[in-house]
């Protein structure tokens, strides 16, 4: 099992408030070692170098380990590790879509990023040495942040409780609560899990382009004549337009705004067995299948749900239609052969 929760954690701290779960995962025992990990960020576009006794200064195109005290950081290792993504595939069904990626961080004795912040649900899970964990409270979103050295740090960060980390244990945080963790010895090195959620602007442009076009009221022909706008009319105007659009229109919307960032990789062929591709997100909507942002016709609920399991989706006496479908997958790098 990748992870183990108690059965209330959603009803109780998801998105409410953080939790440390002891003894949560074994996923330690796919712990890169630290060579592994800079040979993977010297082939990324989402690793970074952070050295806390230079005003947390970062260094976005990491190649080799310095001397002094610093935290690396590799994004989307499930896209260099297969087993890593394997262990992602079988994370507890939130959905494809919110799964963000797999980051993992190395840390000197006594590094830190800092008190920061995040915009989405994280799981941080140590995998190797240990880290100790200053953590907040959603009361955290409220506090001002600092650009120091490229790093954005809260002003002000207290921590509500503290914990020390070992080799198993889960940190939940939150998304906005603050929290800041300190290396406690030079083998540090922890997981991240990143769960997003696409945001109102993006679901609303999404919207405009799947919805009927909005017959909105000129204002200025309701009211008395003038230059002058008002803001309570056009905001109505605007939440008849979001309460009158077509329920599946909205579920497209969402699906749409929520797969558009995913991490494609490279073009593949059909094999007898495909799933999809570390990093690819999708979601079914209504007989459609919402992938990287876009929507397709042509596969079952059933296809997609085995796209999505370890064993993958069998091709052999698929119709055409659906070969079709899977053939422009894989030349777009969403599939992956099993």
């Amino acid at each position: 099992m990748a992870l183990t929760l108690p059965d209330d954690f959603y009803a109780t701290h998801w998105q409410k408030s953080p939790v440390f779960l002891p003894a949560a995962s074994t996923v330690a025992a796919l712990a890169p070692s630290p060579e592994q990990l800079w040979d993977w960020a010297r082939d990324s576009h989402h690793a970074r170098l952070i050295r806390p006794l230079a005003d947390f200064a970062v260094d976005l195109e990491p190649d080799h380990p310095p001397s002094e005290c610093h935290t690396l950081l590799v994004g989307h290792v499930e896209t260099h590790s297969p087993t890593l993504a394997a262990w992602a595939a079988a994370l507890p069904a939130l959905g494809r879509w919110r799964f963000a990626d797999l980051m993992i961080s190395h840390a000197m004795a006594g590094a830190s990023v800092g008190a920061h912040r995040d915009q989405y649900d994280v799981f941080l899970i140590q995998i190797r040495g240990q880290r100790q964990w200053d953590v907040g409270t959603l009361a955290d979103r409220a506090l001002p942040e600092i650009n120091t050295g490229g790093s954005k740090l809260l002003d002000g960060f207290t921590a509500d409780f503290t914990v020390t980390a070992t080799p198993g244990d889960l940190l939940y945080i939150p998304p906005g609560c603050g929290h800041r963790g300190v290396a406690l010895d030079d083998e540090c090195m922890t997981l991240s899990v990143g769960f997003r959620m696409p945001s109102v602007f993006d679901v609303l442009e999404r919207l405009n382009e799947v919805a009927p076009a909005p017959l909105l009221t000129d204002a200025t022909r309701t009211g008395a004549p003038g230059n002058t706008l008002c803001g309570v009319e056009v905001r109505e105007q605007l939440l008849s337009w979001i309460q009158q659009a077509p329920a599946h229109e909205l579920s497209l919307a969402f699906g749409l705004a929520a797969t558009q960032l995913g991490e494609p990789t490279d073009p593949t062929e059909l094999s007898q067995h495909m799933g999809f591709a570390p990093g690819v997100r999708a979601v079914w909507v209504e007989g459609e299948l919402i992938i990287q942002g876009e929507a397709f016709i042509g596969l079952d609920h059933a296809s997609y749900q085995a796209l999505c399991t370890p064993d993958g989706l069998a091709t052999e006496g698929l119709s055409g239609e659906a070969i079709a479908i899977l053939e422009t997958f894989a030349e777009e790098g969403w599939l992956v052969s099993i």
